[in-house]
C-alpha cells in the first residue's frame, strides 16, 4: 500500500498541473469574443463582456486581433473615440493563439491613432456600440 500512495499523489499532482497548464489566460478568462470583421489571414473580435462606456460616442473595451498566418493572437485593452474616428491602445498582451501561451504584455498605452471609414477598427467600434444577434 506504501508504494500505491506516492503512484497516487504523483498522478494526483499531474492531473492538477494539467488542468492548470489548459486554464485560459488571465486576459481572456471572462472574455466573449464576437468575430467582427477579416482582413486575409487576421481576425479581428470584440469582447462584449468588457465595454466600458464613458458617453455615446466613448468606450474602453478588450478587442483581440488573431493573426492565423504566424499564430499569434494580440489582445488589446482599447479606447474607442468614434465621434474623433481614434483609437488607443492602453495595454497589451500578445499570445500564441493555438496554445494561449503569453509571450509578452505591455501596460504601457500607445498613441492615439485614426482610423479608416471601412477599417477593421472602424467595424470594431461600431459593432461595440451596436452588437449583432
Amino acid at each position: 500500500m506504501q508504494k500505491k500512495l506516492p503512484i497516487f499523489l504523483l498522478a494526483i499532482w499531474l492531473l492538477a498541473a494539467s488542468a492548470v497548464c489548459q486554464a485560459e489566460p488571465a486576459c481572456l478568462a471572462d472574455a466573449d469574443l464576437q468575430f467582427v470583421d477579416a482582413r486575409g489571414n487576421t481576425g479581428y473580435y470584440a469582447d462584449m463582456n468588457s465595454p466600458v462606456f464613458d458617453n455615446d460616442h466613448e468606450v474602453t473595451a478588450r478587442i483581440a486581433v488573431v493573426r492565423a498566418d504566424d499564430n499569434h493572437m494580440f489582445v488589446y485593452r482599447t479606447h474607442f473615440n468614434r465621434q474623433a474616428k481614434t483609437y488607443q491602445i492602453l495595454s497589451s498582451v500578445i499570445l500564441k493563439y493555438d496554445t494561449k501561451e503569453q509571450l509578452s504584455a505591455s501596460e504601457v498605452p500607445m498613441g492615439t491613432l485614426r482610423y479608416a471609414d471601412g477599417s477593421p477598427m472602424q467595424s470594431v467600434a461600431d459593432y461595440i456600440f451596436n452588437p449583432q444577434p
